[in-house]
């Protein structure tokens, strides 16, 4: 090249930079290509995991709940401190289909009395701790689970969360199974009145409780605290509560909603499938974490013989003592509304 350049002087460099710039572009412009089609084979798997995600989420579960329910195979029980006229322990549960759950019981120990029992699905934090808010139970009997959920509380990087997503996504569709077979061991308690056994779901719980009222009707009454009737939107809701993201909020939200099984727990069907078993709603007056007009709109899916009530203050949390006396002073006083004799079995 030095040769060509020292042998044709200006017109040999002009001529040398012109090749220089030519190869540069055709190169730059084969790299723009590539770069192109590497983002459309992106955009396009994008799409079709997403696809299937929502073709995923929307399989109708039924025949599956059945079969991961499974039977009881073992249930090991722990006697556990109470205050003097109750009983309680904690008992894990184990299926035949390998579903595990863990639960508490706080109840009237007075032997030879069947008692109506109410069966709690809090906040995911609260679980099975949520028998405590009850203090003295009386002539009842408290159960409250833990979801299904066997990962880690906090994942840290890319690794943990990888691996605890699809727990998590599991924890959803496990639920439902995991309350029936609590069901199946209580109907074994010579404790439990089988013809009065509520369900009840609070905040994150009540998908789930409506879910499963629906699909047992073993649950002879259902009772919904501070909930949506729309899940996507109480997700979008939370999830603006933790974080900002502008016009992709309600995508996410979607994406979310889909990743945690959405429309199989459609609380509009599923409120509206418990009657004629009664259906209590209780909505907070100020709820910062459901969306404004959800509670009512949950009220009107449900199917007589249903009742709303109110608590003043913000959404149900265990931090705040005054809302949590006002639900227990409605659950004493709508007690026989829920646990009324229904003649709805065929």
């Amino acid at each position: 090249m030095t040769g060509l350049v020292a042998a044709n002087g200006p017109a040999g460099i002009m001529a040398a930079s012109g090749w220089y710039e030519e190869d540069r572009m055709i190169s730059w412009a084969g790299a723009r290509a590539a770069l192109y089609r590497m983002a459309l084979v992106l955009l396009l798997l994008v799409a079709a995991a997403l696809a299937w995600l929502r073709w995923d989420a929307g399989q109708p579960r039924e025949r599956w709940f059945v079969e991961r329910r499974g039977q009881v195979r073992s249930a090991d029980v722990v006697p556990l401190d109470a205050a003097q006229g109750q009983s309680a322990e904690s008992v894990r549960l184990k299926s035949d289909s390998e579903l595990e759950v863990f639960l508490r019981v706080i109840r009237d120990d007075v032997v030879g009395k069947r008692l109506p029992v109410l069966l709690v699905l809090g906040g995911h934090r609260t679980g099975s701790a949520a028998v405590e808010l009850f203090g003295e139970v009386g002539e009842r009997a408290v159960v409250a689970l833990d979801y299904p959920y066997d990962g880690p509380q906090s994942a840290h990087g890319l690794a943990e969360i990888a691996k605890a997503l699809p727990l998590v996504r599991q924890t959803f569709l496990d639920t439902p199974p995991a309350v029936s077979l609590v069901v199946d061991w209580l109907y074994d308690r010579p404790w439990v009145d089988r013809d009065r056994m509520v369900m009840v779901g609070a905040s994150l719980g009540v998908p789930f409780a409506a879910t499963a009222a629906a699909w047992d009707d073993r649950l002879t009454g259902l009772f919904l605290v501070h909930g949506a009737l729309d899940n996507r939107l109480w997700l979008e809701k939370n999830l603006s509560r933790r974080m900002d993201l502008g016009l992709l909020q309600s995508t996410t939200a979607t994406i979310l909603h889909w990743f945690v099984y959405g429309p199989v727990f459609d609380t509009e069907k599923h409120v509206a499938a418990v009657s004629p078993r009664p259906v209590l709603i209780v909505g907070a007056r100020d709820d910062e974490r459901t969306p404004e007009g959800q509670t009512r709109a949950l009220f009107d899916a449900a199917r007589e013989p249903k009742m709303l009530r109110w608590t003043e203050g913000r959404h149900v949390d265990p931090g705040r003592p005054d809302i949590i006396d006002d639900l227990l002073r409605i659950a004493d006083e709508e007690l026989p509304f829920l646990i009324s004799r229904q003649e709805y079995r065929q």
